[in-house]
């Protein structure tokens, strides 16, 4: 049997991981010396609440080698003799986590560090893929993760860029500009897990229309899940989801450590293809 340790930026609450089986290892959130762990110290909506309020702008930190060690003990304590694990972070281009997975996991014989080229729910996918083939080989596991990353889809639209701009990914003229435009970005995951701008539309309805255009219904492969993301409050993705005319799985806020860098009020789309 496999098991499977991720990070917070799966979108996989602490009470889901417990149901599931998986271990969540948080990440941690920072509003200027105030420090939370994601889905510990702080929950999604509480999150929220407090980016509109804080004078502080959050920022997030990677994973550092000692917690990956500390949850790869447990785990390992837990296990039968036969079982291995797979460590699954957010994507090594996203950032350094990936790195310390596979700095810790090259000192066990049993447990291996995956590049799962994604974060948020399209990692949660990949963990729901892991977990319903547990019953094969760590490296049989990964070969199936490798067929299915390919498929994943993300679409999602931002409502503002002002959170691009206090990250310092987006310059202040820049998000001027574009909120007095009202333009809407649509981005989507590269091959790689980097964040790809995909288009910009005038207009929050005109980016839920352009992802609907997008999307091709026939294509989505309704065995596995299909979820529904938002940030903060869910009115655009009902938005989404209703022109789109699709049955989905799941709606997910998404987690504190991406929310962080798309802002309040965005709406999108995770899904796999055939």
């Amino acid at each position: 049997m496999i098991k499977i340790i991720t990070d917070s930026s799966s979108n996989i609450t602490q009470e889901e991981a417990k149901t599931l089986g998986v271990t969540v290892m948080p990440m941690t959130i920072s509003f200027g010396t105030e420090e939370f762990r994601d889905g510990v110290d702080i929950g999604f909506d509480e999150f929220y609440e407090k980016m509109a309020t804080s004078k502080e702008f959050p920022h997030t930190s990677q994973l550092t080698e000692e917690q990956v060690e500390e949850a790869v003990k447990k785990v390992l304590a837990e296990s039968g003799e036969n079982d291995e694990i797979i460590i699954m972070p957010l994507a090594a281009v996203l950032s350094g986590s990936y790195d310390r997975c596979k700095s810790v996991a090259d000192r066990y014989d049993r447990v291996y560090a995956y590049e799962t080229k994604c974060t948020t729910v399209m990692l949660k996918l990949m963990v729901w893929e892991a977990l319903r083939n547990a019953d094969k080989s760590a490296h049989e596991v990964m070969e199936i993760l490798d067929e299915l990353r390919p498929k994943l889809r993300l679409y999602a639209v931002l409502d503002t860029l002002d959170n691009l701009r206090k990250g310092g990914r987006l310059s202040k003229t820049v998000a001027i500009i574009g909120s007095v435009l009202k333009i809407k970005p649509v981005i989507t995951f590269g091959p790689d897990g980097k964040v790809e701008l995909i288009s910009k539309q005038f207009g929050i309805n005109k980016g839920i229309s352009y992802i609907c255009s997008t999307v091709d219904k026939n294509k989505i492969d309704f065995t596995k899940p299909v979820y529904l993301i938002y940030t903060a409050t869910d009115k655009n993705s009902e938005t989404l989801i209703s022109k789109l005319g699709i049955e989905y799985s799941e709606k997910s806020n998404i987690c504190p450590v991406i929310g962080t860098h798309n802002g309040a009020n965005a709406a999108g789309i995770v899904y796999a293809e055939k």
